[in-house]
């Protein structure tokens, strides 16, 4: 691909990718002031859309067609690069969107007789998960981009899958602890 259409292609891609995810933040927050959603419910709604996204993920196999042109662009120019890590690293996103799901059922299980039974919205704390949300998803992008565009051959890539889901993990968890931590003194700084 030429530089130019690359450099095009990755700018839509970014600029799309930030619109979707600053569209769902708003949904999410729009919904969360409008009805009293219960932790359970707000757990169930997310195991049943990580499901649902392995589903169909898996049934569509190595196919490159997505809704959004742009993603489909993507998809056919990164599948002729990557070739086999292409493939990996889609099987390993379903698997992933499996266990998180697990997870979500699970959460939904445990908050179903719950007490707390309407999920709060804090302003301070949406807000800074929201913008980390935001900051994670363009740097993580921007690597991707940065490794995948710059490699000459499949080689380049080889290992790449595992390497970049457990860079994600170790990412995660350290940011989890910082979430944690702020959210902790955030508690202790308003009583």
């Amino acid at each position: 691909m030429e530089p130019i259409a690359l450099k095009r292609m990755r700018t839509n891609q970014i600029v799309i990718t930030n619109g979707l995810v600053l569209l769902f933040l708003i949904l999410f927050f729009f919904i969360i002031l409008i009805f009293d959603v219960s932790l359970s419910v707000l757990f169930l709604f997310l195991g049943v859309f990580l499901l649902l996204q392995a589903v169909i993920g898996l049934l569509k196999g190595e196919s490159t067609k997505r809704f959004i042109s742009i993603f489909e662009q993507v998809a056919i120019y990164e599948k002729q690069k990557m070739g086999k890590e292409w493939r990996k690293q889609r099987k390993t996103g379903y698997i992933w969107n499996f266990i998180l799901s697990a997870f979500m059922f699970l959460q939904y299980y445990l908050h179903w007789n719950s007490e707390d039974v309407v999920f709060q919205l804090d302003y301070i704390f949406m807000f800074t998960v929201a913008i980390t949300a935001i900051i994670v998803v363009n740097i993580s992008l921007l690597l991707h981009f940065r490794k995948v565009d710059k490699a000459t051959s499949e080689s380049d890539l080889k290992g790449y899958t595992w390497k970049t889901y457990f860079l994600s993990i170790v990412i995660g968890v350290v940011l989890g602890f910082l979430l944690f931590f702020f959210l902790l003194v955030y508690i202790i700084s308003t009583i």
